[in-house]
C-alpha cells in the first residue's frame, strides 16, 4: 500500500483580489468536486478564480434560482452554508443546512426536488455529502465517540461509492478510501474485505486505479533516479530531504568526479557532509553549492522548538524547487507519510521529519 501523501501550498494574493471568511475551505471543496485528474495544483490561480466568482455571485444573486429549483445553484448554496455559518438560529448546524440543500438534488422523491439533475451534478452532490460525513467522522473520532464516528465513515463510503458509479471520481471520494484504509491500519482490520465495506466495488476500484497511476509515476521517477542517484537526494547523513527533479537540489561545484558528485538541500547540509566528501573532492576546490536560497542558510539541527520564532522565514509564499521527505508512520496507509513541498525550507522539512517521526512512534 502506498504512503499517505500531503502537499502544501502557500501564496500571497494580489491586493485587488478579495478574500472572504472561510474561503480556504470553500475553495478546497470546489476544487475537490471535479474528476481527480482535472484537480488543479495551481492553488494560487484556483483561489483567485473562486475569489472573483464569489465577488461576481453574491448570495442574493443565487438564492432566487435556488428557490426555483436550479440544482447547480442549490449545490452552491449547500457549499456556502457549510462554510459561512457555525449555527443557524442557535439550533441547526451548518452541516445540517448543507445536507438539507443537497437532499433536494440527490432525492428525486423529495418534496421540493431540483430540476434537470444531470449525472455530473448528482455525482458532485453525492461527493459533497460524502465530504460532510467524512468531516463528521473525524469530529466524532476526536471526541472518542467511536460508534458515531463509524456510522459517519460508513455513510461517507456509501455516498462516495455512489458518486463514482455516476462516472465522477473526485478527490473527495479518494479521500474517503484514505480514511478507510487508515482506520483499518490503526485497528489492524482488513477493512476492504470486511462484510460492511467490501460491497463498495466502485470505491475500491477507484482506489486501485489511482494507486496504479501513482505507481507508474513513481516507477518513472525511480528510473530517472537510478540513472543519477546523487542528484535527487541530499548527501548529508540523516537529512532525508529529496528533490523531485535534478534541479531541486544544488550539486557540489567542486572538481570532484561527476559520477560521485553529491547534491545538498542547503549549505548547512553541505558543510555537515564536508568531512566525508572532502576525501573525494579534489584538494583546493571551492566546495560551494549552486543557487542556495537564503532560507537554506538557517541551522539544520539547532532549532529551538520552544521558541515560536524559531522557524520564522522557513515558509515562503513564493513557490521554489519541489522537495519531498518520507517519514515512517505506522498510523498511515503503507506505514509512511510523504510530504511534498515547494514552499517549506529544508530546515522546516527536517523539523517536520523529526517531530512527525516522534509522533508516529508514540
Amino acid at each position: 500500500m502506498r504512503p499517505q501523501i500531503i502537499e502544501d501550498f502557500f501564496f500571497k494574493l494580489p491586493d485587488n483580489i478579495p478574500h472572504y471568511e472561510n474561503q480556504t475551505d470553500y475553495v478546497r471543496v470546489q476544487t475537490a468536486l471535479v474528476d481527480y485528474h482535472d484537480a488543479s495544483r495551481d492553488m494560487r490561480g484556483t483561489y483567485i478564480k473562486w475569489s472573483k466568482y464569489l465577488a461576481a455571485n453574491p448570495g442574493a444573486s443565487i438564492t432566487p434560482g435556488a428557490a426555483d429549483g436550479d440544482g447547480e445553484k442549490r449545490l452552491e448554496i449547500a457549499i456556502r452554508f457549510r462554510f459561512h455559518f457555525a449555527t443557524y438560529n442557535g439550533v441547526i448546524t451548518a452541516t445540517e443546512l448543507a445536507l438539507s440543500a443537497l437532499d433536494t438534488i440527490i432525492d428525486p422523491d423529495h418534496e421540493d426536488p431540483s430540476d434537470d439533475v444531470s449525472d455530473e451534478l448528482l455525482a458532485k452532490a453525492l461527493s459533497c455529502v460524502a465530504f460532510a460525513h467524512s468531516e463528521l467522522y473525524q469530529n466524532a473520532f476526536k471526541r472518542r465517540d467511536i460508534r458515531v464516528a463509524n456510522d459517519h465513515l460508513y455513510a461517507a463510503a456509501i455516498y462516495a461509492d455512489a458518486a463514482i458509479s455516476r462516472g465522477l471520481t473526485t478527490p473527495i471520494a479518494l479521500w474517503v478510501t484514505s480514511l478507510l484504509t487508515r482506520s483499518g491500519t490503526q485497528y489492524n482490520i482488513d477493512v476492504r474485505n470486511s462484510p460492511r465495506y467490501r460491497v463498495f466495488h466502485n470505491l475500491w476500484r477507484a482506489m486501485d486505479n489511482r494507486e496504479a497511476e501513482m505507481d507508474a509515476e513513481d516507477n518513472k521517477r525511480s528510473a530517472k533516479v537510478a540513472k543519477a542517484p546523487n542528484a535527487y537526494k541530499c548527501a548529508a547523513k540523516g537529512c532525508g530531504v529529496e528533490g523531485t527533479s535534478k534541479t531541486a537540489l544544488p550539486r557540489c561545484a567542486g572538481t570532484c568526479p561527476s559520477g560521485s558528485k553529491p547534491s545538498y538541500c542547503s549549505k548547512d547540509c553541505q558543510k555537515k557532509d564536508w568531512p566525508v566528501h572532502k576525501q573525494i573532492c579534489r584538494p583546493g576546490s571551492k566546495n560551494t553549492a549552486e543557487a542556495v536560497t537564503s532560507a537554506d542558510n538557517s541551522p539544520a539541527v539547532e532549532v529551538n522548538l520552544n521558541d515560536p520564532r524559531a522557524l520564522d522565514g522557513e515558509i515562503s509564499t513564493n513557490a521554489g524547487k519541489e522537495r519531498i521527505i518520507e517519514i515512517p508512520h505506522p498510523g498511515m496507509p503503507g506505514g509512511k507519510l510523504r510530504i511534498v513541498s515547494k514552499h517549506l525550507s529544508p530546515v522546516f522539512l527536517r523539523y517536520l521529519k523529526g517531530s512527525l517521526t516522534a509522533a508516529g512512534t508514540q
